[in-house]
């Protein structure tokens, strides 16, 4: 550490799928200039995508409308009144799908 500052390393990831799991992955890839890195997953895909994808660094945020008997925050919802979830890294892991 030179001058206080401390050094982040970068962590970088390569996930090898075969072709049809890297395409639905990618399909639902966010866009640059958000921070999730993956997003509007249906929850029939929780399962699948949570298995695939690594679990280092990774966060989840379930998303839906209020449902009867449910007011949810307006950031977000819990698993079980979910319709979708997004999945986030954090900033300094690079996510790759494929092979190096």
């Amino acid at each position: 550490m030179d001058g206080g500052q401390l050094l982040k390393m970068i962590t970088t990831i390569y996930a090898d799928y075969n072709k049809f799991d890297i395409t639905l992955l990618e399909s639902f890839r966010s866009p640059n200039s958000e921070n999730s890195t993956f997003k509007g997953i249906p929850m029939v895909l929780y399962r699948k995508v949570t298995r695939l994808l690594p679990s280092k660094d990774r966060r989840i945020k379930f998303r839906g409308k209020s449902k009867p008997g449910y007011i949810r925050p307006q950031a977000h919802t819990i698993k079980e009144f979910a319709d979708t979830f997004a999945i986030y890294y954090d900033n300094n892991t690079i996510l790759h799908l494929g092979r190096p």
